[in-house]
């Protein structure tokens, strides 16, 4: 009991520091979340509040571009024009890939020279005029096809096509849609020509774009940046493959979400306390238990004890004094065995109880031919049986004379002497009384079956059988010896040497229990 009440001490102990340090942390991490969430919150209204102004700008801007070009390409001159109005400042270029090879407006001459000396950005141009969904090919990359050569043309289904008859649209240009190339966006659309399918568009500078939208950011974005999207990155400045980053720097208005996490404080305090006192409120329950359950140990032993010492007394007194009958000697003696067998009974039965809650192990080990040490230890007691009355049937499995016992007879014996009491005090009050004894060996286990034909027990002795100094108002009206230690101590003892004890069925028509004992090697 003592080691039981440890362990619930300890246990009460450190759930309390638990919540002791839970406590200090959530006060000493409130402030840093509070102002963490308070810090998200207003990023989230600021980029809010900041992307559809940046949006309609782009939006404006992407449209005035795309206005200078037109409907679609004029391909039946050499020259490609510059659209009217020029380049904005972001602009660094317009283009149109044709099948046949490369144009820009001669007043972009420069732009000329950066397209034509960078390969892969024309290729990867021409791949996407075909399938928009084409990745973007690698400038570093060495197996790169350059602009111009035939194997690129071969891509683009143009075996069948007249390559001598004048170059002309076939069909209308698709819609614009934008992709990455290193530190430039390209914005360009398909044109379907009698000779595959041509790029039409413009190469803008992403830090040039960025710094024309950032105006329109909310101040409060300190840290707020815009930059091509990165892999696995979502855009939010479309169509256009842009972010806007708002950064981690805001300043702090006063939120409700303060107020929220404040109020979770307070919850978690108060269920910490709730817990607190709950489990006061069990150990008082089970302090009252132990003391209800000492209380009964006194005064069911100090009854069980004053009965047979004030027979003890009497019977010696009269015989000392000579009081008793020559031929009522021997019933004396009798009386005397009896009482005493029974005051050693409860006496070891308290000692028991008391090794077995202080936690010491039976260590006793006794081995053994299966058969051979339950012959003598079921003798014993069907002869205590007999001897009150009662038809006695010992049945043993065959198969248990193939296997050894290796347990605490000391032990057995004493469950079997707790059982057989039971069985004499209540099912001996029936007209013709029997037992039956029977082992069954099962995989691991030899069970040992003691069944008689008593009254059985009601519903509400069977939940408590097992608890100590439980005992029956039955017992208590009939004025049964014993201070209700038998089944609880025969059960630990059972379980103490690796076995167990348990109520089978309980009927009008008997009672029967079930004793499990591990089988040796």
């Amino acid at each position: 009991m003592k080691s039981k009440l440890s362990i619930i001490l300890g246990l009460f102990a450190l759930l309390t520091l638990f919540g002791a340090f839970w406590q200090a942390h959530e006060a000493a991490t409130l402030d840093a979340r509070l102002r963490a969430i308070d810090e998200q919150c207003q990023i989230d209204r600021l980029t809010e509040l900041s992307l559809p102004r940046m949006q309609e700008l782009l939006s404006a801007m992407l449209t005035a571009e795309r206005t200078k070009l037109g409907k679609a390409p004029d391909l039946s001159g050499m020259d490609y024009p510059l659209p009217g109005g020029g380049a904005a400042d972001f602009n660094k270029g317009f283009f149109l890939v044709l099948p046949d090879g490369l144009r820009v407006p001669q007043e972009q001459q420069e732009f000329m020279k950066e397209l034509t000396e960078n390969a892969t950005l024309l290729d990867t141009a021409r791949r996407k005029a075909f399938n928009p969904a084409a990745p973007v090919l690698n400038p570093n990359d060495t197996t790169k096809v350059a602009a111009g050569q035939q194997g690129v043309m071969h891509v683009y289904d143009v075996n069948d096509a007249d390559l001598e008859a004048p170059l002309a649209l076939k069909g209308e240009p698709g819609p614009f849609f934008a992709w990455n190339y290193l530190d430039d966006i390209v914005y360009m659309r398909s044109v379907p020509t009698t000779h595959g399918m041509a790029a039409e568009g413009f190469v803008m500078d992403a830090r040039k774009l960025a710094a024309e939208l950032m105006p329109l950011v909310e101040p409060g974005l300190k840290q707020a940046s815009i930059s091509r999207v990165q892999r696995g990155e979502a855009a939010n400045l479309h169509p256009l493959p842009l972010v806007l980053r708002p950064g981690k720097a805001v300043d702090i208005p006063a939120t409700d979400a303060r107020h929220d996490a404040a109020r979770g404080m307070v919850v978690s305090a108060w269920l910490i306390a709730l817990l607190t006192i709950a489990i006061l409120f069990a150990l008082l329950a089970f302090y009252a238990r132990l003391e209800r359950r000492r209380s009964d140990f006194v005064s069911a032993v100090t009854h069980e004890l004053r009965t047979p010492l004030t027979s003890f007394q009497l019977m010696t007194e009269m015989l000392h004094n000579g009081l008793v009958a020559e031929e009522k000697i021997p019933e004396y003696h009798e009386n005397l065995f009896r009482e005493s067998k029974r005051l050693s009974h409860l006496v070891e039965n308290v000692l028991a109880f008391a090794r077995l809650t202080r936690g010491k192990e039976r260590g006793r080990q006794d081995s053994g031919p299966c058969r051979q040490l339950l012959d003598s230890a079921f003798a014993k007691h069907a002869d205590r049986l007999r001897e009150a009355g009662f038809k006695v049937t010992v049945t043993q499995d065959t198969r248990t004379a193939l296997v050894s016992l290796r347990t605490d007879l000391v032990s057995l014996d004493q469950i079997l002497t707790n059982l057989v009491d039971n069985a004499i005090k209540y099912a001996g009050t029936v007209d013709s009384p029997s037992m039956a004894i029977s082992t069954v060996r099962n995989t691991r286990n030899l069970v040992i079956r003691l069944a008689d034909n008593g009254p059985g027990m009601q519903e509400e002795i069977r939940k408590r059988l097992f608890r100590p100094f439980s005992r029956s108002s039955q017992a208590d009206l009939n004025r049964k010896p014993g201070v209700g230690l038998g089944l609880a101590l025969s059960r630990d003892i059972a379980r103490s040497i690796g076995g167990d004890l348990a109520l089978e069925k309980s009927t009008p028509q008997g009672t029967t229990f079930i004793l499990t004992l591990p089988i040796g090697e």
